[in-house]
């Protein structure tokens, strides 16, 4: 790959984007794509489109949502303390003792989240699982503590680390992805009879919005690839066997056009891409399960990324995956159903 795989994922990590709120990592990402495709541009949905021409006359959208899991101020409180509520699935126990940074008009307030410490709980509350009720915001020592407003925006702020191979970080779901696209559209030069290629950068997804499905519908697609991540799950016994370090994971199921599935399967295994299959009996819980039924119908595929410890500061991927999903995206340009 001619891109640095792990700085580009540092640096899409990096941007505070939660669902609805986008344009930070839409700027890191024209910033990193433009070289490699005809034109880019903003969708009024928030979603950037890069396209690529190609040869063969079909026309491929390939997703991936650039939105976060978040929060929004909904309660001020005396003394420097706020209440919040979550954009996106969060748990509320991932969330404890966090550094939070809160985005006001007069710029980024840190607060940090607290949390009735074990010395001072009574025995009913030892026990009890926490919700955002328990939880507060304190920005007291903040300098920017008196300009915070309901309805202000805030992010858990994330830290990057390579460890050993793989890579940490807030905001995987689904800036890997992202990543992946970016390296794709670095390899399309070399593929030769491929379809026109829209890269999709889509909003919302975290609150099921429809930042992909408006933009599926304005370009009239023939094909649409969905990448997302999904959970390496080798070590829970009850889910399907999906191993970070092991390519990406094609599903199958419903909601998955067979003909596309099974033409990936096979672009795949002739030019050497490791690929893992999940069953995906019902939604997919993706882009998906709208981009397929856009206008009449568009033939969708879904491609994620293993990752672990999703919704937390501490999303893990291997970039080794980033970069085989993105060989396979590439490789897709050129099927023709």
């Amino acid at each position: 790959m001619s891109l640095d795989t792990v700085s580009l994922l540092k640096c899409l990590s990096s941007a505070d984007s939660p669902s609805g709120y986008e344009d930070e990592v839409l700027k890191v990402i024209e910033e990193n794509i433009k070289l490699y495709v005809d034109s880019v541009r903003k969708h009024r949905m928030n979603a950037l489109i890069a396209a690529k021409k190609g040869q063969n006359g079909k026309k491929l959208g390939i997703f991936a949502h650039a939105d976060e899991i978040g929060f929004v101020v909904a309660k001020l409180e005396e003394r420097g303390f706020l209440r919040v509520e979550p954009i996106g699935g969060i748990d509320p126990k991932v969330v404890i003792s966090q550094r939070m940074k809160i985005f006001t008009k007069q710029g980024v307030a840190t607060g940090v989240v607290g949390f009735l410490p074990p010395h001072l709980q009574k025995d009913d509350q030892k026990d009890k699982v926490p919700d955002y009720n328990d939880i507060y915001v304190d920005v007291s020592c903040s300098p920017l503590s008196e300009t915070v407003s309901v309805g202000d925006i805030c992010v858990i702020e994330g830290r990057c680390a390579s460890l050993g191979d793989r890579f940490s970080g807030k905001a995987l779901d689904n800036r890997a992805s992202c990543a992946a696209l970016i390296l794709a559209a670095s390899e399309l030069e070399t593929i030769k009879n491929r379809a026109d290629v829209y890269f999709i950068f889509s909003s919302q997804e975290e609150i099921a919005g429809p930042g992909a499905v408006s933009v599926a519908y304005e370009l009239g697609l023939d094909e649409a690839i969905v990448v997302d991540v999904t959970h390496g799950n080798e070590r829970i016994p009850q889910m399907p066997p999906i191993k970070i370090s092991e390519g990406p994971v094609l599903a199958v199921g419903p909601v998955i056009n067979r003909e596309f599935y099974k033409a990936l399967c096979d672009v795949a295994k002739r030019h050497g891409v490791r690929t893992q299959i999940e069953p995906t009996p019902g939604r997919s819980h993706t882009d998906t399960d709208e981009v397929q039924l856009t206008r009449s119908g568009i033939k969708t595929a879904l491609v994620s990324i293993p990752l672990m410890y999703m919704h937390t500061p501490v999303e893990l991927v291997d970039p080794s995956d980033v970069e085989e999903t993105a060989r396979l995206l590439a490789l897709a340009s050129t099927v023709n159903l």
